[in-house]
């Protein structure tokens, strides 16, 4: 099967191409450009190195969140753009859990966006097992579940900073020399397994109300 993957949760984006579970491209970047100036011609620059056609590619993955509200909506429509042009399946997932599938840690994986204001969106997994499915909590509230993990806890992601500087104390919380994995790679591997979905089915998966919502919200209070 060939997969095409990409993620725009965060300010780094993603593309990647997997063939049967083996990875044919895989391209992190971030620059001063948004997603959509960027994220067409990776695209494009993944299908001609591979040596493929669009049309070759069996199955669409997407990360639907939690992260960047405007990343997810231009990763996602440009996904169902072009699985409705060629009448090809998709599978969404969640960036969190793509992002633990493609690092290499042993230990417990705490996948993490920061999500400002002392908020991390964030997950809990070990291995594939989903310890706390995701969500967006404020940072200190992870510390009971630190303290009383007795195996190596790692953080990744564009949050790892904001949970290494508050958590680093604790001699199970270890640093490691992943930067940004390939989220998009980790969409793949996961959508491999997941049944398929058509474009009209996937939707964001945003945890929290944008801030316009919450200042729409306090003003009507």
């Amino acid at each position: 099967m060939l997969i095409l993957g990409v993620d725009c949760s965060s300010k780094q984006g993603s593309v990647a191409v997997v063939k049967d579970g083996r990875p044919l491209y895989q391209c992190v970047y971030d620059s001063n450009m948004t997603h959509s100036q960027n994220l067409l011609g990776l695209i494009e620059n993944a299908v001609t190195i591979c040596g493929i056609n669009k049309k070759d590619i069996d199955l669409f993955a997407v990360t639907l969140g939690p992260g960047s509200f405007t990343g997810l909506r231009i990763g996602l429509a440009l996904v169902k753009g072009m699985a409705m042009a060629l009448n090809k399946p998709c599978v969404g997932v969640s960036s969190l859990k793509a992002m633990a599938e493609c690092v290499d840690l042993d230990g417990v994986v705490i996948p993490c966006f920061d999500a400002r204001r002392g908020q991390v969106y964030r997950c809990i997994t070990e291995g594939r097992t989903v310890i706390a499915d995701d969500d967006c909590i404020m940072a200190a509230d992870l510390e009971p579940f630190i303290e009383n993990c007795q195996k190596d806890i790692y953080f990744v992601g564009d949050g790892k900073d904001v949970c290494y500087n508050k958590f680093s104390k604790y001699t199970n919380v270890k640093s490691h020399s992943v930067l940004m994995p390939c989220i998009a790679y980790g969409a793949c591997l996961l959508a491999e397994n997941m049944p398929p979905q058509t474009h009209f089915e996937l939707s964001p998966s945003y945890l929290r109300l944008s801030q316009a919502e919450r200042e729409l919200k306090e003003k009507n209070k």
